[in-house]
């Protein structure tokens, strides 16, 4: 089984004045993008890329694993203040959570959903929305793809070449089709995946994606 990269935690900080709160309450927040193997080993851990936008500084993100349904659910702690209260900030955040390894005698489909405030029709707490499956398998997985989904964007460049922006700018990614049916651009709920070796000709180091669908 080939080795599946993931980028470290990454922060890009807009300041905004807020009002600050001593009893440091949760905020929760959504979850734009999310990365994970189509396949993986019971009983082992396994990571999954978040991605998205935060209030503060101070990320956390919760999974939790009830039967075959995974849920992650990002929030943000508000840091005390007495006297002065800085600014909060903005943050673009894409970071690596492990999950526990699920028990399974058998292969299994496990359900992932995430807090989304794609289409939401009411504010924080946002509802949980079905990003994909995964196969938990007491066999190794020969090859599994990347799964990648989330809000993002698909546009063609001055090269004429096309690109998938998945939730915050640090990373895009090629689509596997040359021109997409999606062409000339999308925006919108997007279901991908990655294949973890194949790099793109159009830009060096890019990961090639083949977007499944679109929820525009």
């Amino acid at each position: 089984m080939r080795t599946v990269r993931f980028a470290p935690l990454l922060a890009v900080v807009l300041a905004v004045l807020t009002a600050c709160d001593s009893n440091s309450p949760l905020t929760p927040i959504s979850a734009a993008w999310l990365e994970w193997s189509d396949s993986v080993v019971a009983g082992a851990p396994f990571g999954v890329r978040v991605k998205g936008i935060g209030f503060v500084s101070d990320v956390r993100i919760q999974v939790r694993v009830q039967g075959d349904t995974m849920v992650i659910e990002p929030y943000t702690v508000a840091q005390p203040c007495r006297t002065y209260c800085p600014p909060v900030a903005f943050v673009a955040f894409d970071t690596l959570v492990w999950v526990s390894g699920i028990a399974a005698t058998s292969a299994r489909t496990v359900t992932l959903r995430a807090s989304s405030d794609f289409h939401a029709a009411t504010g924080p707490p946002w509802p949980l929305r079905t990003f994909g499956m995964l196969i938990v398998s007491p066999t190794v997985p020969v090859q599994p793809l990347m799964r990648s989904v989330g809000v993002g964007s698909g546009f063609r460049d001055a090269l004429g070449c096309y690109f998938v922006v998945p939730g915050t700018p640090f990373r895009r990614y090629i689509s596997a089709d040359q021109a997409p049916s999606w062409a000339p651009g999308f925006t919108g709920f997007t279901y991908g995946r990655i294949d973890p070796v194949l790099r793109s000709v159009c830009l060096d180091d890019a990961y090639v994606i083949k977007v499944d669908s679109i929820i525009q």
